[in-house]
């Protein structure tokens, strides 16, 4: 390798390494970032084989860490959570395990209360029929990514509520 390709490779390392130290990626997300400063595209492959090997880059771990914050901060059901999985780049057989593995955890129905009960915390209460109501708080969880099950489980749960 000469002189000049190693100064590259060196240049695309420390950058990938400063964006890890950021937050946890995914290979595409990192190769996008790195082409995106126009390292080369064989450096990037370089950089990216290196830190897979030493462990900095992991689209699993990457995977279910994203999946819990989703889950965890925004209530997110499983459609979601697999869409923005795929958005990063992730394989589907990682994105099977790791929605299967995080709502095995935490129960696809109690995820779907806490959305729902923050969401009755945040709704102005405005004079408003039952039935548009119930209508209006079922969209919201489709929006999250439930399935029509868990959505009609959810809001049976805390109908007392509403």
């Amino acid at each position: 390798m000469t002189n000049g390709a190693q100064d590259e490779y060196q240049r695309a390392n420390t950058a990938a390494l400063r964006l890890l130290t950021l937050c946890d990626r995914s290979k595409k997300d990192l190769r996008e970032r790195l082409l995106r400063k126009d390292y080369p595209v064989e450096v990037v492959e370089r950089v990216i084989q290196r830190l897979e090997s030493m462990g900095y880059l992991d689209d699993e771990r990457f995977a279910v860490k994203f999946a819990m914050d989703a889950v965890r901060r925004k209530n997110a059901g499983p459609a979601v959570v697999r869409y923005g999985l795929q958005q990063k780049g992730i394989e589907r057989r990682i994105i099977d395990e790791t929605v299967g593995k995080v709502f095995q955890e935490n129960e696809e129905r109690e995820v779907a209360k806490r959305a729902l009960k923050r969401r009755l915390k945040i709704s102005v209460q405005k004079p408003e029929d039952r039935k548009g109501k119930i209508k209006r708080l079922s969209d919201f969880l489709r929006r999250k990514g439930f399935s029509y099950d868990i959505i009609k489980a959810a809001i049976g749960e805390i109908e007392d509520d509403i």
